[in-house]
């Protein structure tokens, strides 16, 4: 079987040859699309030579990533390549303290929704948390409906290494555009554009003709991108080759159920027959 490129979180607008993206809205593999999300992809063990991923990671609940590593690594072939993007704590934590105003500029042309009627504590703080779509706050209760989130953690290399340490890769921090894997070595562009980054902000897309725009909950584009890497001002950016298969059910005890760390007491609402009958009646997996 030829193992597959796969791009992890890709927009539905990101396309590139020879590569499959993973789309949790399907129920099962379609032509390039994979179905299934991050922490559970529908591929056999050892399928793909590479996975990408950017800007995913600060989506996802910090307790799910592990597993979510985990999985990437079950899908990965020994030595296969992760490369991964995700804002990085320590630029943005050293841009605040220090009052930064030329990193945090240039970060708001990468990122034209940083918070900054705040301050600068306002554009820190909703570097890692943001409002989105992808997970929903509910109150305990789970009668009321509180908030959508988009960003909920943010990861430096120190944070990074150890993690995919324990699920089994050897990474290194990386540079934009500096893969081991040439193809990798194109940034994030506009498809028939020039392959190099420019900032996908609002004076871009006026400058090119291009719509990108949020109409009662539905995107308006007119355009597809192709590429890799993006955001060099803000992002971290790691590539790790798979070193060892290690299970879910491993990880999920030895990071997740450590003792050393305070994670467990996210499911002590569980230890709550009530809540988990209402858990239940709502249908909702646990």
């Amino acid at each position: 079987m030829k193992k597959i490129k796969l791009n992890l979180g890709a927009s539905p607008i990101w396309s590139c040859d020879g590569w499959h993206t993973l789309d949790h809205k399907l129920t099962e593999n379609i032509d390039n699309a994979i179905a299934g999300d991050a922490a559970d992809i529908n591929l056999p063990d050892e399928s793909c030579e590479v996975v990408f991923c950017s800007h995913v990671f600060e989506h996802i609940p910090h307790i799910k990533l592990p597993l979510v590593l985990s999985e990437i690594n079950r899908v990965l072939v020994k030595g296969g390549i992760l490369r991964l993007l995700t804002p990085d704590l320590e630029k943005i934590a050293s841009a605040y303290v220090n009052k930064d105003k030329d990193f945090w500029d240039k970060f708001h042309q990468e990122d034209e929704n940083i918070r900054s009627d705040l301050g600068f504590g306002g554009r820190f703080a909703n570097s890692f948390v943001s409002p989105g779509q992808d997970t929903v706050l509910l109150n305990r209760n789970l009668d009321q409906f509180i908030s959508g989130y988009a960003h909920l953690y943010n990861y430096d290399y120190e944070m990074m290494s150890i993690l995919l340490s324990e699920c089994g890769f050897k990474s290194r921090k990386a540079d934009f555009n500096d893969s081991v894997i040439s193809e990798l070595r194109t940034p994030l562009h506009i498809q028939g554009f020039e392959p190099v980054w420019q900032n996908f902000n609002r004076q871009f897309y006026k400058d090119h003709n291009l719509v990108h725009e949020l109409v009662d909950g539905v995107y308006n584009i007119n355009f597809k991108v192709t590429g890799f890497d993006r955001d060099p001002v803000s992002s971290l950016i790691v590539e790790a080759s798979k070193d060892l298969f290690i299970s879910k059910e491993v990880i999920n005890e030895k990071v997740n159920n450590s003792t050393e760390n305070y994670n467990r007491y996210a499911y002590s609402l569980l230890s709550d027959d009530s809540f988990k009958e209402k858990l239940k009646s709502l249908g909702i997996k646990f």
